[in-house]
């Protein structure tokens, strides 16, 4: 006889080589334990749930379906509709049928299981919100986007009002950022994904498989709406975190290097940023920054100062130099979109530099609460910080509050876009191995004329 302890180490042993990608041993492994279940209805419903997945994996999926089958009517009969092991293998069946391309039979599964759940659970629990998301992927699958729409937005509800945030609300965000891609809402979809960036960097890392595909899904849309710039840099982003891991042989990773391809044919018709090549539509790096300077400049001595015109204003070549030297660092992508920015500015009238240094001292609420702008000023002390350990002279009093505060309320004035693609450029330097305040100190050596930023610090170190 084969004890309640032995089948259930036996089961669990057999699931790990499935998820080991050894779908043949474990399929094996789960007729053995089946052959000595001895009738224990919880033995057979268990071992026929897992032996069901195994051939799935192992492409027979009307094989599978029918082992699923099995396994719930095996659970049912023992422990009734509402146990936990009936609704877990209910949802896994209606996972198989999806998967054996039955999309209508998976949802009135997933339907059932989803009410079910909600009897068991109550309506606000976390198992519902899984129902759902099942549900809504078989929904999906039949193009019932209100359908699939209506069930993700329900199980983003239950997953937000839980104490702590869960990485199925990044999958609950991605899929409905697809389904206003599809019908033609671009930046309702765009924003979705930006969302799902943010919650599993923040939940899973930069470099997780998860978060890896949320970029690669942004890259993506914003390739389908024509933002190329951004679209190639959240692509490489994507790309290299999945080779990070080891994963850029992977189905998502050659997709999102098919999209790359197609981002870069398009800049190089449209943008000598990446290509050299010159168009009327696309300005140099250097005009970029020459336009960018010059309206900052503008919005800066516009600027009132209490007592008067500062003394910072009277002198405008050092705007351009301090100016000059902040933004060094930054791509092309970023400086076009930042630019993009000053360019709506003016138009409806705001003054970025009245906004930054009414936010400073505190005369003014936030402009924005993205986390993106917490994870630039962590990134930007950092490099700072080191940049301070190694020219102390030049560099003095890195990442203190004052200057934490600066780059806060700058920040804050920067449009979603132009906040991705700059901490898009801080993590890429992180990744190789540059530190961009220790650039910015270098061009602020070559604008002042000194020979190099190491000569900079020894004439500051002798003073």
């Amino acid at each position: 006889m084969n004890t309640c302890n032995t089948w259930q180490k036996e089961i669990q042993d057999a699931l790990n080589l499935l998820a080991s990608n050894r779908a043949e041993d474990s399929a094996a492994k789960l007729r053995t334990v089946l052959r000595s279940c001895d009738n224990d209805p919880h033995c057979c419903a268990l071992a026929l749930d897992g032996l069901g997945r195994a051939l799935l994996a192992l492409k027979r999926p009307l094989e599978a379906c029918q082992t699923m089958e099995q396994a719930l009517a095996a659970a049912r009969g023992a422990f009734g509709n509402n146990s936990i092991l009936t609704l877990g293998i209910l949802q896994n069946l209606a996972h198989v049928q999806l998967e054996s391309g039955k999309a209508g039979q998976s949802e009135i599964l997933g339907r059932e299981a989803a009410s079910l759940c909600e009897a068991v659970y109550g309506a606000n629990s976390p198992h519902v919100a899984e129902a759902l998301l099942h549900l809504s992927a078989a929904c999906y699958r039949q193009q019932k986007l209100a359908d699939a729409q209506h069930c993700l937005q329900r199980a983003v509800q239950i997953w937000q009002a839980q104490p702590e945030p869960s990485p199925r609300l990044g999958t609950c965000l991605n899929n409905l950022g697809r389904i206003e891609e599809e019908r033609g809402n671009h930046a309702q979809g765009i924003a979705l994904h930006r969302k799902a960036v943010v919650l599993r960097r923040s939940l899973l890392g930069e470099c997780h498989e998860d978060t890896a595909f949320s970029l690669g899904n942004l890259g993506v849309a914003l390739a389908a709406s024509g933002q190329w710039h951004e679209a190639a840099d959240v692509l490489e982003s994507a790309l290299a975190c999945y080779a990070r891991l080891g994963r850029h042989k992977s189905p998502e990773a050659d997709g999102y290097r098919k999209n790359l391809v197609v981002c870069r044919k398009a800049l190089g018709q449209q943008s000598p940023l990446r290509t050299g090549k010159t168009t009327h539509n696309a300005p140099s790096r250097a005009t970029l920054l020459h336009e960018i300077i010059e309206k900052e400049l503008v919005m800066f001595l516009a600027t009132p100062n209490q007592g008067g015109t500062a003394s910072c204003q009277q002198n405008p070549q050092g705007f351009r130099i301090m100016r000059r030297m902040s933004l060094t660092p930054l791509s092309d992508a970023t400086l076009a979109h930042y630019l993009d920015d000053l360019h709506r500015a003016e138009a409806q009238g705001r003054n970025f530099m009245i906004e930054k240094y009414a936010r400073m001292d505190s005369l003014i609420p936030p402009l924005q609460a993205s986390p993106l702008v917490d994870e630039i000023v962590r990134a930007e002390t950092a490099f700072i910080q080191t940049a301070s350990a190694q020219y102390p002279h030049v560099i003095r009093h890195g990442g203190n509050s004052a200057f934490q505060n600066y780059l806060r309320c700058e920040a804050e004035t920067y449009s979603p876009a132009t906040l991705e693609s700059y901490s898009a450029d801080l993590r890429r330097a992180r990744q190789q191995g540059r530190n961009p305040a220790i650039e910015r100190f270098r061009c602020l050596a070559d604008l002042l004329g000194k020979p190099s930023l190491e000569a900079f610090e020894q004439e500051a170190r002798a003073l």
